[in-house]
Order: C-alpha cells, then structure tokens, then sequence
C-alpha cells in the first residue's frame, strides 16, 4: 500500500505539510479587478409572486463555503460543510440518511455516485465514504483542492490546483491514472468542475480550457479552448474555467473566468460558440437556452444554439448572485441576503421570490425532482416546491 493512503480504521487523523503551489487569487478579487469600489447593492423590489413555491423542509449544517457543490442522486443529496460534516439527505423529506463526520476539517465537496461520497479535506487528503457514511480511506494530495471531486462508477476523479488529475479506486484508494497539465502562473482561489459522458470526464482548467481525458486508464481525448488569457496584469489574464460545467446531451457549457462563455460538442471537443461575459459562477441549460449571472449582477440569457444574447434582467445587479438554476420555465437564482428570486426563462422578468436566513446564498441551487435545493453561507439546507 502507497504511504500516502491511510486508512481510517488504522489511522484516525494525521497532519503532512502542503505543497508549494503558484499564488493563489481570493475569488472575490475578481468582483472589483479595476481596483474601484463596486457600486451598491440595488434594493429588491416587491415581487408579485406570479409563480409560488413553498419550504417543504430545512436542516441545518456548519458553514458551507461559496465553491462546494451539492451532489444530486436520485431521491437524495449529499453535502458537506467546512467544519468536516458530511450528510446525504432524502431530497424529499430531509431526513438525514446518513452522517459522517471528517477529522480535519473540508476544503472541497461534495462528489457521489450514490454508493460512494468523496471530498477533500483541510489538510489535502481525498477522504472516501462508503454507502453507510463510514469513512474508508485517506490519500495525502500533492496540491491544494477546491474544485469538487467527481465521483462515478465507484472511481474518484480529483483535480489539483497544479491542474494534475488523479483517479482512484473509490472502495480501496488505489491509484489508477493519471494526467498533468500545465498550469497558470497565477490562479483564483475559485473551483472548477468535472462532468461525465460516455466513458469520459471532461475537466475545466486554469488555462480556459476543458480538457477530456478517458475514465478508464486517463488518456487525453481532447481540449477545448473557451478563452485566451489577455490584458497587461497577472490578475486581467486568469481564464480558468470556473464552477461545474453545464452539460445536457452532446453539449457542455462553461465559463471562463472574467472573460467568456461558451459551449462545446462533448464528442469531439469542437468548440460550438464562445462569446465574452465578465463573471465567475457557473452556467445552467436547457435545450434552448444558457443562462449565466455577470459579475454586476445581471442574469443573462444566450441562445444554446449559437450564443446570441437573448434577455438581460438587470435588477438585480450587484447582489453578490449565485449561479443559477434553469428549470422548467423557470431560473432560479440566489444572492448576499438569502433571498432566492425566480425569473421566466421566456423573457427574464421576475415572477416570484422566497426568503431563506439572511445570509448569502453562494452554492447553486439544485433540483431533484420536482424539488429545489439551497444551500446558504450559514449552513441553511432549504427546500422548495411549486405550490
């Protein structure tokens, strides 16, 4: 067995240094570049509630960090908090079908493919959890991680901040591939995110690309390339790809950080569209639109097929929004006070808003069913229905 996987029953908790890594960019340091103050918040109007939804359950967790991400399993999402807890929740109910509880703390979360969970914790050690929330094994990273891990198929896929790429046996730790790509000078301390078709795991990295590598043994399949890095400083050319791409059929969307959007064919990795937008969440789609939030606040539609803007609603502008959620005929978005505002997917306008507990909502929301997830700053787990 390697010397950098520790099992939980023999080891309990350990501590090894980390790995010098290029700097890393606090992510809010993208919302004001410029350098000037960005404008306020602009006050929410009164809504009237064209659309109604209604809290079908809440629970609570420890403070959940802006680049975590909620795993949907059919029936049920796993999340996890910075202070090391882990639970799977039964998205109908809420109740807790499983606890665990990791020794130091988590730096990225949450991937599962419903048998196995996976995160990162504080110390850079993957952490597995099996079916029942026990924790199995610990593998000491090379790197820092934020982006989230993918679980699939009972294999961990992990991306380092180094932009390596590792795959593991999710029952046993082993080590099964892996890939290294070059990376940027400078990096923002924002995560990425993996998605997965056909046998292969398409990667967003620190270079404006999204590179697709094979599932089973890590050899590359493709890269595509949404941005180029431009400008005079470090900070004006990050192009990392940032949040979970969006994917729906033969067609993966992301952004780049600051600098674009864009989507490609999964198969063949030939770019479709790529069009600017200054943001840094990341997208939703259905088979006719994608939707994004922009940097000031405006939620912005685009036309799937090839990009062209749509609608813009700028009400909402320098909320602090959370990526959105675009489902049904509906977009789903959150911002800095916990306020969830629904806009029609058909022209933008805003048909409805529900509150949570005041604190920002920075994760993106999911849906299971006919049930929508929000996860706040605090650790608020809300869930919401149409009524």
């Amino acid at each position: 067995m390697s010397s950098t996987l520790h099992r939980y029953m023999a080891v309990p908790v350990w501590r090894l240094g980390r790995f010098a890594l290029p700097l890393l960019l606090a992510a809010a340091l993208g919302a004001c570049a410029s350098g000037s103050k960005p404008p306020p918040p602009t006050p929410l109007t009164p809504v009237v509630n064209i659309l109604t939804v209604k809290q079908v359950w809440t629970q609570q967790m420890g403070a959940v960090p802006a680049w975590f991400q909620t795993a949907t399993l059919p029936g049920a999402v796993v999340l996890a908090s910075a202070d090391g807890r882990v639970m799977r929740l039964d998205s109908a109910t809420g109740q807790v079908v499983w606890s665990a509880k990791v020794p130091a703390g988590i730096s990225a979360a949450t991937g599962s493919d419903g048998t196995f969970t996976a995160v990162v914790d504080k110390d850079n050690g993957l952490v597995s959890i099996g079916p029942k929330g026990q924790l199995l094994w610990r593998y000491q990273l090379p790197a820092t991680v934020l982006t989230p891990p993918t679980v699939v198929g009972g294999r961990i896929i992990v991306q380092g901040a180094d932009q390596r790429v590792l795959a593991f046996d999710a029952a046993s730790g082993k080590l099964l591939w892996q890939a290294d790509s070059r990376t940027a000078s400078l990096l923002v301390q924002q995560a990425g995110g993996m998605v997965v078709r056909d046998g292969t795991v398409m990667i967003g990295t620190a270079l404006g690309r999204i590179d697709a590598y094979a599932l089973e043994d890590g050899l590359p399949r493709w890269q595509a390339t949404l941005a180029r890095p431009r400008g005079v400083t470090e900070v004006e050319r990050v192009v990392g790809i940032t949040g979970q791409p969006a994917m729906l059929g033969a067609t993966v969307c992301a952004r780049a950080y600051q600098s674009a959007v864009g989507c490609v064919d999964a198969d063949t990795g030939r770019v479709l569209w790529s069009r600017a937008a200054d943001g840094y969440t990341a997208l939703s789609m259905n088979d006719q639109q994608v939707v994004g939030t922009q940097a000031n606040g405006d939620v912005q539609s685009y036309n799937m097929a090839d990009g062209v803007p749509a609608w813009t609603n700028a009400e909402l502008k320098y909320r602090s929004l959370s990526a959105p959620l675009l489902v049904g005929r509906t977009v789903a978005v959150g911002d800095y006070q916990g306020y969830i505002s629904f806009l029609s997917a058909k022209d933008g306008s805003i048909v409805g808003r529900v509150a949570t507990d005041g604190s920002a909502i920075q994760v993106a929301p999911v849906v299971v069913g006919k049930t929508m997830i929000v996860v706040t700053a605090k650790g608020g787990v809300y869930a919401f229905v149409p009524d």
